[in-house]
């Protein structure tokens, strides 16, 4: 069979060597697709209207990229060890896959973030945050956001650092987000 194999070869390499080629092509491709790209679903409603529970998301994989991170985009991110332990300390769990969406309000530089009085908004540079009216979603009947806004480590911010970001969800009425567990 060896000798057939090596003449099919020497007769028509261009042939195989293409068809080798297309067979191994998957492989390498697969690879950097899950390294660059996957897909995840939203579990909650903290980004409500604008993603739904359920809904399914097609994630870039390359946030450092030109650093192109700027106000308003919707990222993915691990959670910081504070948001760590408000999960843990209410019972819950985070798998260390896990990852949570929000919309990117404060950049690094930013001053004077601050929780604004009765309305709950947030202020960053004097200026509300970007992102689009996030009362819009139906209010959570118990208040349980209430109780971590008291304790909240980003009420009152004087600036973010070089590596910082301050992020909301669109649902203030539910959304745990740097009001609670800071930058």
């Amino acid at each position: 069979a060896i000798p057939r194999v090596v003449a099919a070869f020497q007769r028509d390499w261009v042939a195989y060597t293409f068809a080798l080629l297309v067979a191994i092509t998957p492989i390498p491709a697969a690879l950097l697709a899950r390294n660059v790209v996957s897909f995840y679903a939203i579990p909650s409603a903290s980004m409500d209207p604008t993603l739904q529970k359920g809904d399914l998301l097609l994630v870039e994989k390359l946030p450092g990229v030109f650093d192109r991170t700027k106000r308003g985009d919707i990222i993915l991110f691990k959670p910081p060890q504070s948001l760590q332990e408000i999960v843990t300390s209410s019972g819950s769990s985070i798998s260390s896959t896990s990852l949570f969406v929000k919309r990117v309000v404060g950049l690094p530089g930013d001053t004077g973030i601050q929780l604004s009085g009765d309305d709950g908004e947030v202020i960053i540079n004097g200026d509300p945050a970007v992102g689009p009216n996030r009362s819009l979603c139906a209010d959570e009947p118990l208040r349980l956001i209430d109780k971590f806004l008291e304790k909240g480590k980003g009420k009152e911010i004087e600036s973010l650092g070089s590596k910082d970001l301050y992020v909301l969800g669109d649902c203030k009425a539910v959304s745990v987000d740097s009001r609670v567990f800071g930058v």
